[in-house]
């Protein structure tokens, strides 16, 4: 399920019941991934830029073009949203003029994730018109425009995307049907109910009938690669022509282009009272995230369960980034550990810390443990103390940090899992400062 807030709402405590590895094997994190070559450092009361490198030096200054509330990075470009408009700035030209996307106050603003670019989804959640944005080049997708003369209404949490990015579906609940739209392509195909998956060549629906449902595979000229009778999805992914699926009462099924029949390979125990909300690929694609109010677990493409776990009470389940090699399990305030995805080991105690921030991989994680902020990976845990502010690098070996008195700082992990000599970064961070980690 897409996710309809940009920020992680913060829940009630909650203990955890249970926890348990179902298929084992090593793991390991591989929380020095990520890489970065600058630093932007964002007013977000302005909107202003400046841009520094591992040592703290200027590169360059950028004007504002007005408040930002949020802000996403994507190689060089950052995308600040205001309330009404989301603008992003080239950071390899400062003197360029900024990319404008206006939309209408009360849209929510969604960062989705690909293997080929960062996108932010604008949209009303009582419906309307829905806005995919291209980070990385400032394009836009303007679901009404390549719809016209179609007049779809459009929630945008049910929009699904292909793992690429080069497709996207939305369901029209005006006229029952799936819009596919996809990047640089300015008219929309139209294909007969309701999106499950997205793949490059295959999009999968699903039509109920009575307490099933019809899932069909369905290319982007309409002809039926497949259709079954299923239970009622989900969630699912698709790779190439094949569909992984999970249906609400934790059945796992496979669907191939061709077949006359979904497969059941495997369960997932789904504890009483409960409803999955959120499935969701990790791990390239590798691995499936199932989660409801008070259970995560983690499956193969096979329906093998790698991981399960069960909570005395509701929590807020984070949905994992695609690329993520590891996982901190819970979500709000209730984490319990992070965890190779791939064997589902556990790699690290989270218990008390509530996570603010993960790195590129997933394998290092920041976030607070009795008011304390702890940067914690399979290596070990550093306490940073209490601060004001803490961001943590795509690579988990850095840190931009603003303490209690208002001294803003870069601090490296070595490779011993120490903190490197402070740089102080105080007389060129902003007041209101959002932090953002650049690639050029």
């Amino acid at each position: 399920m897409l996710v309809t807030t940009i920020a992680l709402a913060v829940l009630a405590a909650a203990g955890l019941v249970g926890w348990r590895v179902v298929k084992g094997g090593s793991g390991s994190s591989r929380s020095a991934a990520g890489s970065w070559d600058r630093i932007a450092l964002v007013d977000r009361t302005t909107g202003a830029i400046t841009t520094i490198d591992d040592s703290g030096q200027v590169e360059a200054t950028i004007v504002g073009s007005g408040r930002a509330t949020d802000v996403h990075a994507y190689a060089a470009q950052i995308a600040m949203i205001g309330i009404d408009r989301i603008t992003i700035v080239d950071t390899h030209d400062p003197t360029a003029e900024p990319t404008l996307i206006p939309f209408e106050r009360g849209n929510t603003v969604t960062p989705v994730s690909t293997s080929g670019s960062s996108y932010l989804v604008v949209g009303n959640p009582t419906g309307g018109n829905v806005l995919i944005v291209d980070v990385g080049t400032g394009n836009v997708i303007d679901v009404f425009a390549a719809a016209d003369p179609v007049q779809p209404l459009i929630f945008p949490e049910t929009l699904r995307w292909a793992a690429d990015g080069s497709a996207f579906a939305a369901a029209d609940a005006a006229n029952f049907q799936t819009i596919l739209v996809q990047p640089g392509v300015a008219t929309a195909i139209f294909l007969p109910d309701q999106p499950v998956a997205v793949g490059d060549e295959l999009v999968a629906t699903s039509e109920t009938v009575g307490l099933q449902v019809d899932i069909a595979l369905v290319d982007h000229e309409r002809r039926d690669r497949a259709k079954v009778r299923s239970e009622i999805p989900a969630g699912a992914i698709m790779i190439d022509d094949q569909l992984v699926m999970v249906s609400v009462d934790g059945g796992v099924y496979r669907l191939e282009a061709g077949a006359e029949t979904a497969d059941k390979i495997g369960t997932i125990a789904v504890p009483s009272g409960d409803r999955i909300g959120l499935v969701r690929p990790a791990l390239d694609q590798a691995r499936i995230v199932v989660a409801g109010d008070t259970f995560e677990a983690v499956i193969d493409l096979d329906g093998n369960t790698v991981f399960t776990t069960s909570f005395a009470a509701t929590v807020g389940v984070a949905a994992p980034d695609p690329a993520w090699t590891c996982l901190a399990v819970g979500g709000g305030a209730s984490f319990h550990s992070l965890i190779s995805l791939e064997s589902g080991e556990q790699l690290a105690d989270l218990t008390g810390l509530v996570v603010t921030g993960t790195s590129s991989d997933g394998c290092t994680v920041i976030g607070e443990r009795a008011g304390a902020t702890e940067v914690v990976a399979g290596e070990g845990s550093i306490r940073l103390g209490l601060l004001r502010a803490a961001t943590l690098g795509p690579d988990g070996r850095t840190v931009v940090r603003t303490t209690t008195t208002g001294t803003t700082e870069l601090v490296g992990i070595d490779d011993d899992f120490a903190l490197t000599e402070a740089i102080d970064l105080s007389d060129i961070a902003p007041s209101n400062l959002a932090v953002a980690f650049l690639t050029d």
